[in-house]
């Protein structure tokens, strides 16, 4: 079983999340402390990948679609946000808007581990766009930690996908989606008085395993 990562001090972690239906974690302690207090935690089995928005699709491991005639905006994020994203996963957001429209995204948060052009050359993790269901050349893969950043599509359909390998984690993305006419523009504004959607923080997988560590001290 591969180890995603190690813990340890007074500092909660953040929530972990298998890539499949079994999740061991193992409890060290070297040396006796004098106030020993360990750590709690609460899991829950699930198979959404903790992403709450759009609508799952019964079809794929992890995919999402979100529809015009549902909601014109909204947000959706990585497998996991803000915690590490599971490894070797993939997950599409389908966009479907009316025939008139288009969908406009707004990245505020992108943590995707991976080097320039992001391919697999690089044993990159990434997101990717695409106007159809293939991949669509017009859009650059993207990985590595980014500022803010915006991208639309041509026309009313509009997939994103992201894709993690067996290497190392991070901790994903955020983003917020609005559908516009096509002679629309798009202005950002705040969603909330801290200018931000708020995000549910739970972990998910498919048959998978969620865990939050609600206390963690030495």
């Amino acid at each position: 079983m591969e180890k995603i990562d190690t813990f340890c001090g007074n500092t909660s972690p953040k929530p972990v999340m298998s890539n499949g239906p079994r999740l061991k974690l193992e409890f060290q302690s070297l040396f006796a402390a004098r106030y020993p207090r360990g750590f709690k935690a609460v899991y829950s089995f699930t198979e959404n990948f903790g992403i709450k928005t759009g609508t799952q699709l019964p079809d794929y491991p992890c995919a999402f679609v979100f529809n015009s005639n549902e909601s014109r905006n909204g947000i959706f994020h990585s497998p996991n946000y803000p915690g590490f994203y599971p490894r070797d996963t993939e997950c599409h957001y389908f966009f479907h808007g009316n025939h008139d429209e288009k969908v406009h995204l707004h990245f505020n948060y992108f943590d995707v581990e991976g080097v320039l052009p992001c391919e697999a050359v690089s044993a990159s993790d990434y997101v990717e766009f695409s106007n159809f269901m293939t991949r669509d050349r017009k859009y650059p893969r993207h990985c590595g930690q980014l500022k803010e950043f915006d991208v639309e599509s041509d026309r009313k359909f509009f997939r994103v996908t992201f894709r993690s390998n067996d290497r190392l984690d991070g901790t994903g993305f955020n983003a917020t989606y609005v559908f516009l006419n096509e002679v629309e523009t798009y202005t950002k504004k705040p969603t909330s008085s801290s200018g931000t959607y708020e995000i549910l923080t739970c972990i998910n997988i498919f048959l998978g395993i969620m865990t939050t560590f609600k206390m963690f001290l030495q």
